[in-house]
């Protein structure tokens, strides 16, 4: 399957070898490819050429993943985000993912895996566009832009979505009153071959609750149907 040239990914890794290995792989697999060793180089990169994805290293001199991706984040133009890590404690693929992170890749990692979850985020991201331009959402006093990724509240203030979370609030919105299994929301929002964690909705609705002002202990818009998943309650206008 060819890909896209246009697509540009900017790999964030401080170790040469491996910068250089994934830059050859996403050259050969069609992507065009940026480099940077550090939080400095990638804003300088991003200065330069915005890409279609980060592949960002949690191991960083000075700023560390972690940090840079809170940071962009706080963006909401940035990129999709999928980090890097040696570190595979669920605690830090957690940390990651509350941070943003769209996936979190533990190394080592294959040649096949990696393409796979970068197919992944793309689609849900980039490659998704013509889905996403969908019209505003109105539920319950909320705005939500899917061709944004903004919700915007009753006083028109604006709060930035990462992608996995506009991708799933744009599920939500489009099956009301409906229980959702985190099998369904996951093949829903990362594709049927998606390798993602299985557990990462549970994290991505934790951080659109906050957003929303649902309380974690007694949601009224995304409830948890228990032993079917969580369905979303509010009734929905598209304008």
């Amino acid at each position: 399957m060819v890909i896209d040239a246009r697509l540009c990914i900017l790999v964030v890794d401080d170790n040469e070898d491996i910068l250089q290995l994934v830059s050859e792989l996403l050259t050969a697999e069609g992507y065009q490819s940026l480099s940077a060793a550090n939080g400095e180089e990638m804003y300088a990169a991003l200065t330069q050429q915005r890409p279609d994805l980060i592949l960002l290293d949690v191991m960083l001199p000075g700023r560390d993943g972690f940090e840079l991706c809170r940071q962009l984040r706080a963006d909401p133009e940035s990129p999709p985000v999928i980090m890097l890590s040696a570190k595979d404690q669920e605690i830090d693929r957690v940390v990651g993912l509350e941070l943003g992170a769209d996936d979190y890749i533990v190394k080592p990692f294959g040649r096949r895996e990696l393409i796979a979850r970068i197919k992944a985020v793309l689609r849900r991201s980039g490659n998704t566009e013509g889905r996403r331009a969908q019209g505003v959402y109105c539920f319950d006093g909320w705005r939500f832009k899917p061709a944004r990724m903004e919700l915007i509240d009753s006083n028109s203030t604006v709060i930035p979505l990462s992608t996995s979370e506009s991708d799933l609030l744009l599920v939500f919105v489009q099956n009301p009153q409906i229980p959702m299994s985190r099998d369904r929301l996951l093949a829903m929002t990362k594709g049927r071959n998606s390798a993602a964690f299985d557990r990462s909705i549970d994290s991505h609705i934790s951080r659109l609750r906050r957003k929303l002002g649902d309380s974690a202990k007694a949601p009224e818009i995304i409830k948890t149907a228990w032993g079917a998943g969580y369905q979303f309650t509010c009734a929905v206008d598209l304008i």
